[in-house]
């Protein structure tokens, strides 16, 4: 990364100035494998004692690059009038990317077994390559101009007004390449891309002093807020038009070829596409956020309590859909959900991504302080609720993973349900205390205490090899639990019906028997930490200030090896079952994996291996 910026200060008078900001960024991101080339391999189970081992090249690192240039000008004129402090501005970044993604470049082979490894017989081959091979990569342009006033209105001396408003304008200059054959089949214009959308967020808050001494304050605001723009998505449909990639896609015995660069694109028929395409009308994400909060001085020590609401309300949020999936009109004879088959063979996908204005989220938070002051000791204790909302998390830069990893009943309507980053509850207490205060030796000890609920998680029907998907969309990535209502409601295999009952008491589950399970309804043990700090000042000679300081951070996973880990769900998903279809009179066939079955030996969790463990830090600092 190389930065270069720019900054000039005007000063008109007594009563204005301006300032203007104008910054140049590269950023050259280069992923790649480490190591020779190779194709990835994942051997199943080899050893029949659970899991599996991935060897070779990391199937998404094998063409992953990233060049970025950005340019922005920002200039902010500020004047006084009267009571008021006004701003008028504008903001404005030019990009410049190159993106280069193409996953299972070198091939990704799955074998159900050593055995099947050792005779290089694949049960499963990916492998995308580019169309293009001199010009791989995807280039464009885009753009987003903004444009921004606000004032500051002392209305009286107690009470301050804050209102202003602000547009954002994305552009993009290029346009991904016409498919002529998406448009037949799914139709979507893939050269189409939401250039120009006008984005506006107006904002209001305000600060009363009650007391008019500053022991009681309320305080508050609402506004619409715009977020950074996050390109990656857009990208996708630059990189996806069909036009662009291909992608083979074969099960059975597929002999393995080790050499990265000539894998065989002829297996499974014809290569087939993906699509990726945007609403036309589709707008960056957009949230309204309101807020209220009351500080009250309290006779101790100038303590300070504080009860805060904060909620948001998502318009814009995005949402996507896979076209290439349509509903038959059936639905599953035990749970209900709709089923889906494939529109066109020809295309693995055609992922469209688009808005939704369900999810929102709560917050309240009681908070006392104690300010840095006359006394040698200060600190904040806090409770803080919070709930949260989403249709899709959104959490990766592929189209196809946003969609294919977001559970629910229905794919294509996932529908408003928990987040993945809900934190329900969450206390947190810091202390500080400052010894020799008055000594040019003086010594701060902090401790910071942090308990919170875990992570929510879910569990989900996986598919048997070869993979059954229960809704017919192709994934069985996506689909949550169906909880049978008792042992005459579903036919079990490698196990019993005592064993899947007790999984499902164990993780929580069972209060939703006879429905499908929503998600996720349960979360991960809560997480307790404690970090310690020191922080020694020594006295040099002149002006200048020399600080030694010491921070152990999980202090208490330093005294104990049990302590202070962070337990969680890989993924947020468990797959306790595979389904095998249903039997000829409508009832599902779960097969029961280890986790049921061996529950002793199978934990619902796996430990962060870096935030659960102790960590410690010496630092110097010398300010002059």
């Amino acid at each position: 990364t190389n930065s270069f910026v720019g900054q000039w200060t005007a000063v008109f008078g007594s009563s204005s100035f301006n300032e203007l900001r104008v910054t140049y960024q590269t950023i050259r991101d280069r992923r790649a494998p480490p190591g020779p080339d190779f194709p990835w391999i994942e051997i199943e189970d080899p050893f029949e004692t659970g899991g599996e081992w991935e060897i070779g090249s990391e199937n998404y690192s094998t063409y992953n690059a990233l060049d970025t240039d950005i340019i922005e000008i920002t200039d902010d004129f500020t004047f006084f009038a009267g009571d008021h402090e006004i701003v008028i501005g504008t903001h404005n970044e030019i990009y410049s990317f190159k993106n280069l993604f193409i996953q299972n470049g070198f091939g990704a082979y799955e074998f159900s077994g050593i055995d099947d490894f050792y005779a290089g017989i694949a049960r499963r081959y990916r492998h995308n390559f580019s169309r293009d091979p001199d010009n791989p990569a995807d280039s464009f342009d885009t753009a987003q101009v903004s444009l921004y006033a606000g004032d500051t209105w002392r209305v009286k001396s107690n009470f301050t007004l804050i209102y202003g408003l602000r547009v954002d304008v994305p552009l993009f200059p290029d346009s991904p390449e016409y498919n002529p054959a998406a448009e037949d089949v799914f139709g979507v214009d893939t050269s189409t891309i939401p250039d120009g959308n006008m984005l506006w967020s107006p904002r209001i808050g305000f600060n009363w002093d009650i007391s008019g001494d500053g022991t009681s304050q309320l305080r508050g605001g609402a506004g619409l807020f715009t977020g950074r723009t996050p390109y990656v998505w857009v990208s996708n449909n630059y990189g996806r038009t069909g036009t662009r990639q291909g992608s083979v896609y074969a099960t059975g015995e597929i002999p393995f070829n080790p050499d990265p660069y000539d894998q065989p694109r002829d297996i499974g028929g014809a290569a087939s596409e993906e699509i990726n395409a945007i609403d036309p009308d589709f707008n960056f994400p957009q949230t309204w956020r309101a807020n209220l909060a009351y500080d009250h001085r309290l006779p101790w020590w100038n303590m300070v309590a504080t009860a805060e609401v904060l909620y948001a309300k998502s318009t814009n949020e995005i949402d996507y859909k896979n076209l290439n999936i349509e509903q038959t009109g059936a639905v599953t004879p035990f749970d209900g959900r709709p089923l889906y088959e494939e529109v066109d063979g020809d295309y693995s996908g055609a992922y469209y991504l688009t808005n939704t204005s369900k999810g929102d989220a709560l917050n309240a938070t009681l908070k006392v302080e104690l300010p840095y002051g006359q006394q040698p000791f200060w600190g904040i204790a806090s409770y803080t609720y919070g709930e949260s909302n989403v249709v899709n998390d959104a959490t990766s830069s592929r189209a196809i993973s946003n969609w294919q990893y977001n559970e629910a009943p229905d794919p294509n309507n996932a529908g408003l349900s928990t987040s993945d980053f809900e934190i329900a509850h969450r206390m947190m207490i810091n202390l500080n205390y400052e010894f020799n205060r008055e000594s040019r030796w003086s010594t701060v000890v902090s401790a910071f205490f942090n308990h919170q609920s875990g992570r929510p998680y879910m569990s989900i029907l996986g598919g048997g090899w070869p993979y059954t998907s229960i809704n017919g969309d192709g994934y069985t990535s996506n689909d949550p639990i169906y909880v049978p209502s008792g042992p005459d409601d579903v036919v079990i295999t490698n196990g019993t019906w005592a064993q899947l009952e007790a999984f499902l008491e164990r993780t929580g589950v069972g209060g939703y028997k006879g429905k499908i399970s929503p998600r996720n309804p349960y979360s991960a043990p809560w997480i307790t930490q404690t970090d310690l700090a020191i922080r020694q000042n020594i006295p040099i000679p002149g002006r200048s200030s020399l600080q030694v300081s010491l921070d152990i951070f999980n202090f208490w996973n330093l005294i104990d090896s049990d302590s202070g880990i962070v337990w969680y769900v890989p993924y947020g998903t468990l797959n306790p079952i595979e389904y095998q279809g249903t039997t000829d009179d409508g009832l599902p066939i779960y097969e029961l994996e280890r986790i049921v079955t061996e529950p002793e030996d199978n934990s619902l969790y796996e430990y962060d291996n870096i935030r659960s463990r102790w960590r410690m830090r010496l630092g110097v600092r010398w300010s002059f």
